[in-house]
């Protein structure tokens, strides 16, 4: 059980247990963004014509039988088309996994995944509907320890995850000391970008602060993160703003040089390309 308020497209759920389990799920359901994670499976057979479709931020995903989609948080997204409640969604908030210590440096790896289609990758797509289903049973069971239980699940499910996300965005597995080194040093590269994102940071800058050649950086960086450099360097300042956004009242003008970018009108067009929305337009969900 959970409570859900929404001042704008601000969606605030007051959770009652680790992981929120819910059913029942609207035919639409308007644009918004929250906090937390959302992963929503598709669990039964529809004619292609009725299948779910949810956009986030630019993208429109449409969901077949045994499709998982994941929502990361700040996302905006919203149910265009749910005709037949066909979806099952799990909420939980994200240190749940975030805090881990051998699961964090995979976060920005997860970020990157959304759709997983079972006609593509049909293990792991069946892999996450069994996960999905023991969660819920545990919720259901009212045993005794039934949230721990589904804590356990949830982490069994994001190792799966996560190795399959560490093979496809950040190259093979880090099996050998110079791979789990490499690991390491590209973590702090990516804690010292999020850290100083509103610097004049470049390739060359935190290659050399890293003790890299630029090459070997930028080659390495992509392997493991999934992202270039100058991608990932723009992904942090666009959260940095939606932060300063829902969390202070600085005028929209600060905020875009207090994240790092040059000009306003850089940062109305990069934030509106990752978050579906203006700067405003966010803030104005927020804050209702």
């Amino acid at each position: 059980m959970n409570t859900s308020t929404q001042t704008g497209n601000y969606e605030s759920i007051q959770f009652h247990r680790d992981i929120n389990t819910l059913s029942n799920i609207p035919q639409k359901f308007p644009l918004h963004w929250h906090k937390y994670v959302e992963i929503c499976t598709m669990t039964r057979e529809l004619p292609e014509r009725n299948y779910p479709k949810i956009r986030i931020n630019q993208t429109v995903y449409t969901l077949a039988h045994g499709d998982s989609l994941f929502i990361w948080p700040g996302e905006v997204h919203e149910i265009l088309k749910n005709s037949e409640d066909a979806i099952r969604v799990i909420q939980f908030m994200p240190n749940l996994v975030s805090d881990l210590r051998d699961f964090s440096p995979y976060i920005h790896l997860l970020r990157n995944m959304h759709q997983i289609s079972h006609e593509t990758n049909p293990s792991l797509a069946e892999m996450i509907q069994a996960y999905m289903k023991q969660i819920y049973d545990c919720q259901s069971s009212g045993h005794l320890f039934s949230g721990t239980e589904a804590i356990i699940t949830l982490y069994k499910m994001f190792i799966e995850i996560g190795t399959y996300a560490q093979r496809q965005l950040g190259g093979k597995r880090t099996n050998s000391e110079a791979q789990r080194k490499a690991l390491q040093k590209m973590q702090q590269a990516c804690s010292y970008i999020a850290d100083f994102c509103e610097k004049e940071l470049t390739l060359e800058s935190v290659a050399e602060y890293m003790n890299f050649s630029a090459c070997y950086f930028s080659r390495t960086f992509k392997r493991f993160t999934g992202y270039h450099f100058v991608e990932y360097l723009t992904m942090q300042r666009v959260r940095r703003a939606q932060a300063l956004l829902s969390d202070t009242d600085l005028p929209v003008t600060e905020i875009s040089f207090q994240s790092g970018f040059k000009s306003i009108s850089t940062f109305n067009r990069v934030f509106r390309q990752y978050r579906g929305c203006s700067p405003s337009e966010f803030r104005k969900y927020y804050q209702g």
